[in-house]
């Protein structure tokens, strides 16, 4: 008897800790962000691009939580969603405190831009950022996207670079985007929004980089110095076909 009592309570745990369906995914999970700060500019800031999606048969509502263990001193943190870029004192989309319950609503298979925005204002460091997901008439945690953030001192060669005006240009486009000439950058690669490489380009003055054959939409366009492991910046771009 108390053998097969133990087993009906080992059975229960087993199925009262299955885990739940995944309902949401966001992607890449960790972002990974390291540029040099532009000495020149007093507004310049690091973006870490992510996109959650909706992978559940239902429509849901998602809070969106920002966990920020320490940052460097002077650095500010604010989330942008696809309802807003809040500021930098609003730790999340739903706060009661604030009159504010802004939850991300998805239908099945939607998604929405989830970005942390740091503004260094010229303080170098590192920082690890977290965004804690939830239904919002749930508090468990479904997921959680890891934000890396380093800002370094500009060596010599980015500070010539970021002295420059760097321009993507058409944007929107229809097939191709050029760049402001001039700006020492080495190469080019175009990414889809959950980060997957699509195009890779070596850069020089008045080339077009195409994006014909890929869909309408957005996509993100990051730049390397020559002979760089890691971008500087990423620019987004909107791919439109137009239409008379």
């Amino acid at each position: 008897m108390k053998h097969t009592l133990l087993l009906v309570l080992a059975i229960c745990t087993l199925v009262s800790g299955k885990a739940q369906p995944v309902v949401l995914t966001l992607t890449p999970n960790p972002v990974e962000t390291n540029e040099a700060i532009n000495m020149n500019d007093p507004l310049f800031e690091l973006v870490g691009y992510a996109t959650i999606t909706n992978v559940s048969s239902d429509s849901i509502a998602v809070r969106w939580n920002r966990i920020m263990p320490t940052v460097p001193m002077g650095w500010e943190v604010l989330v942008c969603d696809n309802s807003s870029c809040y500021p930098p004192f609003v730790s999340s989309n739903v706060m009661p405190e604030f009159d504010l319950n802004v939850p991300i609503v998805l239908a099945p298979g939607a998604t929405s831009n989830l970005d942390v925005h740091v503004r260094p204002n010229q303080f170098p460091g590192s920082a690890t950022i977290d965004v804690a997901l939830s239904l919002a008439n749930d508090t468990t945690i479904i997921s959680t996207g890891v934000y890396h953030f380093t800002a370094s001192l500009a060596s010599s060669v980015n500070a010539n670079i970021r002295q420059q005006d760097i321009r993507l240009f058409p944007n929107p486009t229809a097939e191709y985007f050029q760049l402001s000439p001039g700006t020492g950058i080495g190469r080019v690669v175009v990414y889809n929004t959950l980060g997957r490489q699509l195009r890779s380009f070596d850069v020089y003055d008045g080339r077009r980089y195409s994006l014909a054959g890929l869909p309408d939409g957005m996509y993100l366009v990051s730049l390397f110095e020559p002979g760089a492991k890691s971008s500087f910046r990423t620019i987004r771009v909107i791919k439109r076909s137009f239409r008379p």
